[in-house]
């Protein structure tokens, strides 16, 4: 089953959860705990591809070279973030081509102005809707594959919750197979400074009064709530998207402190052990065996 095809199955079967990855090896452990799909978070490829932040700073034939390799790794389908589509409708169409040449199942497509921040930083500006439905619009008519997702992602919570709402309605109507509602800001309120419970109503108001499919912003659930209660309030497609990037780089600065301060790396491993404390189980987890077969074959 293609990839796109897959990705549209799982979809009408429940709440599809998809964590964030940024490279193949990533991407390859989630396949190897059991996900049935992936996200390809910009965070997480410009923080490790460039060492940059998150300001759509990657060409769009980087990320797609980029995520052809994720999506070469693995036999789940991968959910690609391409900010803005990297500019005009003329853009947008060669991105979609890309992307589906890449391999992925779909993508989430955002109605920033550029240059685009991640709504975690200040200085986020949306288009008009008409430039928005444009750029939806274009996605849908570029696809060669009918089920290629396309997710219309919408920053508007910098005007409105009401706006968040009315604009995602607007791009499932111009053709989005879902919506992804950004909500950063609620009415001028940072999503964060609320609690578990307005959270928590938030996303069930998001999920009731868009007339389609939701993807999840990123975060994690509310504290105290699970991706079941986020089933259960309607929402298609959640994400961690920069949980995993943070355990990792939260294990790297650790080890490296520990090798810069004891002069060794045995006290980090003592401490933190784990499967892949040994480089061979790193290599098999990125299809050693599949290699290893390769060159026997050859060699008959």
């Amino acid at each position: 089953m293609k990839p796109t095809t897959r990705l549209r199955r799982l979809l009408s079967e429940g709440l599809v959860v998809a964590p964030g990855c940024y490279d193949a090896m990533s991407a390859r452990l989630a396949e190897i705990a059991g996900f049935d799909a992936v996200h390809l978070t910009g965070l997480g490829v410009e923080a490790t591809q460039l060492g940059a932040p998150d300001l759509g700073l990657l060409s769009m034939t980087e990320l797609a070279t980029h995520a052809a390799r994720v999506a070469a790794a693995v036999q789940i389908p991968v959910m690609a973030d391409i900010d803005t589509g990297f500019g005009g409708v003329l853009n947008v169409n060669r991105t979609i081509r890309e992307m589906e040449r890449a391999g992925v199942a779909g993508v989430h497509i955002e109605d920033q102005k550029l240059p685009k921040h991640c709504p975690l930083l200040a200085g986020r500006a949306v288009v008009t809707v008409e430039e928005a439905v444009e750029r939806i619009s274009a996605a849908c008519q570029a696809r060669t594959d009918p089920d290629f997702v396309i997710v219309a992602r919408t920053d508007a919570d910098v005007i409105s919750v009401r706006e968040v709402i009315d604009r995602s309605n607007r791009y499932l109507q111009a053709g989005a197979d879902m919506a992804m509602p950004v909500t950063m800001q609620v009415d001028g309120t940072p999503y964060a400074s609320l609690s578990p419970n307005e959270q928590m109503d938030l996303l069930r108001l998001l999920a009731k009064e868009i007339d389609g499919p939701v993807m999840g912003m990123g975060s994690a659930p509310p504290e105290g709530f699970t991706t079941a209660d986020l089933a259960e309030a309607g929402f298609s497609f959640m994400m961690f998207a920069a949980s995993p990037l943070a355990a990792a780089a939260n294990a790297m600065a650790g080890l490296f402190r520990d090798i810069r301060v004891t002069g060794s790396d045995s006290g980090y491993f003592a401490a933190n052990p784990g499967v892949y404390s040994d480089p061979l189980e790193i290599m098999r987890a990125v299809h050693l065996e599949a290699y290893a077969a390769v060159e026997t074959n050859a060699s008959r």
